[in-house]
């Protein structure tokens, strides 16, 4: 007999082999980039879309919503989430910011802290914007706010205020575990009745945005005034800013500006919001100069200055300065007729109303290692009698704030002749007089000066100290 076997069973034994190999092909498929892959961190607040190699920023798009990080439409070196509400979106398209999942760490809401500001670009103004936060685990426990852009096609930083709900809604419940944040923009209205609408967002954090009531920052900045001026500054690329003392003199204000780790090339941080200085720097041929004084851990930090317009549009001038001390204060003075290597030059038709700053520009953070830096005295011109050292012991302004007649009271350290003058935010001087001796003890009559932040300077042989004047 002989031993044939059958076409049924050959084609089962071929039928086998092939499940078997490609079993093992699929495992070795899954198995290996699994080996190989790079374990992300869990996104959480603050959200500034700028480090994908480490952070998982995975978006969660729904009802016609669709997103992906992109470039600043006004800064192309900043990364952001653009999200476009697409023509066949449903009233409430939105997107889930981090995966299903929700934060590493939970909001931290309080009675008294119940706010996210987030920085936004939309195409219109007068559009309601509406925040949720809830609960990964339990999306019944839930609280949404909304927001209204009053800006079109530029950024803004709008709050929102989870105490206040929207109407219908759950209120807040400081108890639950909200670790998820959704984001609904032109909320309420269709991709049908719209059309397509392209929104950008970045740095969400918690925290109230602008304080309206205090004045938009303007040079020259120093710092000092927490109660009248608003000193938000606005971060970027890995770059972290808070006001702090001064390492050197704790009774004085400055801004402390961390370059993480994280941070890359062009970190930096803008000297102000979007919204940019009160007035634009008047820059000319001759009057070109700014000036900063700076704190750095090194010598030889390249520091670079852009100052450029509010509204983008490749306005903008670039100049760098190099720190030739190191954990001391130093004033760079800053020529903008100098741009930097492949930079545009200057403009001076332009209108440069906002301020950057780079520190240690052009290196990344993962080379760098995380460095401390420090601002002061952000001035239009060069410093002169300024740095020379202090020869009054203090200066009394009162009453301060004042409507343009006040008593200004010092001491010097020596009866000599001396000069009291004031110089407004950009740097000029608008009123001296004169006078002699030790004592200082005068009234001084400015009726006719504008509402707005002086320094009021008492200069002595060549030596300078100053006060903050507010005129209402």
């Amino acid at each position: 007999m002989k031993n044939i076997s059958s076409p049924l069973i050959l084609s089962f034994v071929a039928i086998s082999l092939h499940f078997a190999v490609s079993k093992t092909s699929a495992q070795q498929a899954t198995t290996t980039p699994k080996e190989n892959r790079i374990q992300k961190t869990q996104i959480s607040l603050p959200i500034t879309w700028d480090d994908s190699a480490n952070i998982d920023y995975t978006i969660i798009d729904f009802g016609g919503n669709t997103s992906q990080i992109a470039s600043d439409p006004s800064n192309p070196s900043n990364l952001v989430l653009k999200v476009i509400k697409t023509s066949a979106a449903e009233t409430w398209a939105g997107s889930t910011l981090g995966t299903a999942s929700g934060f590493a760490t939970p909001l931290p809401f309080t009675v008294d802290s119940a706010f996210i500001s987030i920085r936004v670009f939309a195409p219109n103004s007068g559009m309601q914007i509406r925040l949720k936060a809830e609960d990964s685990n339990d999306p019944t426990k839930s609280v949404e706010t909304p927001a209204t852009t009053t800006i079109a096609n530029g950024w803004q930083i709008l709050t929102f205020n989870f105490a206040n709900q929207a109407p219908g809604t759950a209120a807040i419940n400081y108890s639950f575990n909200y670790n998820k944040l959704s984001i609904f923009f032109n909320f309420g209205v269709d991709g049908v009745t719209a059309g397509a609408k392209t929104f950008y967002l970045d740095n969400v954090k918690m925290g109230a945005g602008i304080v309206s009531s205090k004045m938009k920052i303007d040079l020259p900045i120093t710092w000092d005034d927490t109660a009248h001026v608003d000193y938000t500054t606005t971060d970027f690329a890995g770059d972290s800013s808070e006001l702090s003392t001064d390492p050197l003199d704790p009774t004085n204000f400055v801004l402390k500006i961390n370059r993480t780790a994280a941070s890359i090339t062009y970190a930096g941080t803008t000297l102000g919001t979007d919204f940019g200085l009160a007035n634009p720097i008047p820059l000319t041929a001759i009057n070109r100069f700014m000036s900063v004084r700076v704190y750095s851990p090194d010598a030889g930090v390249k520091v670079r200055l852009k100052v450029e317009n509010i509204n983008g549009g490749g306005v903008n001038v670039e100049t760098d300065q190099f720190t030739t001390t190191a954990n001391q204060w130093e004033n760079l003075t800053f020529d903008f007729a100098e741009n930097a290597p492949g930079t545009p030059a200057i403009n001076y038709s332009n209108v440069h109303n906002k301020v950057v700053i780079f520190f240690s520009f052009g290196e990344n953070g993962s080379t760098l290692g995380s460095k401390i830096y420090y601002v002061d005295n952000v001035i239009f011109g060069t410093f002169t009698e300024v740095e020379k050292p202090m020869e009054v012991n203090s200066i009394s302004l009162f009453p301060n704030p004042t409507t343009g007649s006040f008593q200004v009271k010092a001491t010097l350290r020596q009866g000599n002749s001396y000069r009291i003058r004031l110089i407004d935010q950009l740097g000029k001087s608008v009123h001296e007089e004169t006078g002699n001796g030790a004592e200082i003890n005068r009234s001084v009559q400015v009726p006719h000066l504008n509402s707005g932040i002086y320094q009021c300077q008492i200069v002595s042989d060549g030596h300078i100290s100053q006060s903050r004047l507010v005129i209402h």
